[in-house]
């Protein structure tokens, strides 16, 4: 091999390490540019959530009466998933809801827990389970209903439901129906973003009240995939 040949193959060489080592530089610059995405509170932005049909579900209550979601129009509720044979999770979701209800700044707040087990969670079962975390029936409901049904609740509102398969998350809802937010049992920062939104949502009317006034939470949403927050036996 001629000198020249062994020149312009060290040339060449030395121009691919450089090229590697810019390639290198600017993929770590732009991953350090980048937007690092949490696990706190997912907000619900207004261009991708819909007012849940309301009037299409209906399931039974601990009381054994039938329960038509369209009640629940015109009220700030949340809503849980939940199973009453869960030894740890759910034991922990519920004593977080617990602490909600006995908060004077939940006293107009609605809460939902469906059961995700319903072949062993029949109302009589609901009833012993909910005198567990003292809850007021008038504010506080444990329904149970088709599997199917609390699935496509589930689907709905992009979180998972099926059989003891649950979010861990609580899914804020206004008065249309509409999700407004997921924010997770066990996460401080979470429960305390739900509590800084709440006041703005029971400001607003039942009619469009969150198109005229957007919250800082409505302004994007960070998409997770549906087997986040999944439980499957607490």
């Amino acid at each position: 091999m001629s000198i020249a040949v062994k020149a312009w193959i060290s040339i060449g060489l030395i121009l691919l390490a450089g090229y590697t080592a810019y390639t290198l530089v600017k993929i770590t610059k732009d991953r350090r540019a980048r937007p690092i995405a949490t696990n706190a509170v997912t907000p619900v932005g207004s261009e991708l959530a819909k007012p849940l049909p309301l009037e299409s579900f209906e399931m039974t209550g601990q009381d054994g009466e039938l329960f038509g979601f369209e009640k629940l129009r015109g009220q700030v509720w949340i809503a849980s998933l939940f199973f009453s044979s869960c030894p740890h999770e759910c034991k922990s979701l519920n004593q977080t809801i617990a602490a909600l209800q006995r908060d004077p700044e939940f006293d107009d707040v609605q809460f939902v827990s469906m059961s995700v087990d319903p072949a062993v969670d029949d109302p009589q079962t609901l009833s012993e389970y909910a005198k567990l975390f003292d809850a007021d029936q008038n504010q506080w409901l444990f329904l149970t209903g088709d599997l199917q049904e609390v699935g496509r609740f589930g689907r709905e509102i992009n979180v998972p439901a099926g059989y003891k398969t649950h979010t861990r998350r609580l899914v804020l809802f206004d008065r249309s129906g509409k999700p407004r937010g997921h924010f997770r049992y066990n996460d401080a920062a979470d429960i305390a973003a739900l509590k800084a939104l709440l006041p703005e949502l029971l400001a607003e009317s039942s009619s469009g009240g969150e198109e005229e006034k957007e919250t800082s939470a409505d302004t994007g949403r960070r998409e997770s995939s549906p087997a986040e927050g999944r439980g499957n036996s607490g």
